[in-house]
């Protein structure tokens, strides 16, 4: 009667610490599902994936973000995406968004930053948000100036929709970001 109940305990202990490991989680979530601001000389020693530019005056002036998008992930998610080719929960993207203006340099017409900074966390975690299990959060540049740790988790429409119609795969634009797709 013993060896059933060891059993149980062993596989309720393996299942938690897989969770636990799958939870060596890059954030931190409050009750209230806010993020606390990841620091950012650990995440840029993250995987880069890539950089992106969406310019404001070639969308109209209306770019949702207009600016130089530079993407990381969290080491484990990315090993997990190789190995797996899977974005596992504790999945952390973050996109730094500079804020850019158009001017002349020696060099010629370029996008150069103005100092001003957005950070974008895109988590999976699918115990703590509904759907595919990913929350996306915004810490203004404005905000992150002020000292502001904590950013609260967006409204569904204004991030999972465009994810969900427009991203490659699982939510994640990997269509442009090269390293993040699937390996054959």
């Amino acid at each position: 009667m013993k060896r059933p109940i060891l059993l149980v305990a062993l596989l309720a202990g393996a299942l938690f610490g897989a969770w636990q490991s799958a939870a060596d989680l890059p954030y931190t979530l409050s009750g209230e599902q806010e993020l606390t601001l990841p620091d950012v000389t650990e995440y840029r020693q993250w995987p880069y994936m890539g950089t992106s530019m969406v310019p404001n005056d070639k969308n109209n002036g209306k770019a949702i973000f207009p600016g130089i998008h530079t993407v990381y992930i969290s080491p484990r998610a990315l090993r997990m995406r190789r190995e797996k080719g899977v974005f596992p929960d504790g999945t952390i993207i973050l996109m730094e968004n500079h804020h850019v203006n158009l001017k002349e340099a020696e060099s010629g017409f370029g996008y150069f930053t103005t100092g001003a900074m957005d950070l974008m966390a895109a988590v999976k975690d699918r115990r703590q948000f509904e759907g595919e299990g990913w929350g996306y959060y915004l810490f203004l540049d404005r905000d992150l100036k002020a000292g502001k740790k904590l950013a609260s988790l967006q409204p569904s429409a204004a991030c999972r929709s465009c994810h969900q119609v427009g991203a490659g795969e699982d939510q994640v634009f990997t269509q442009y970001y090269p390293s993040l797709k699937k390996e054959p």
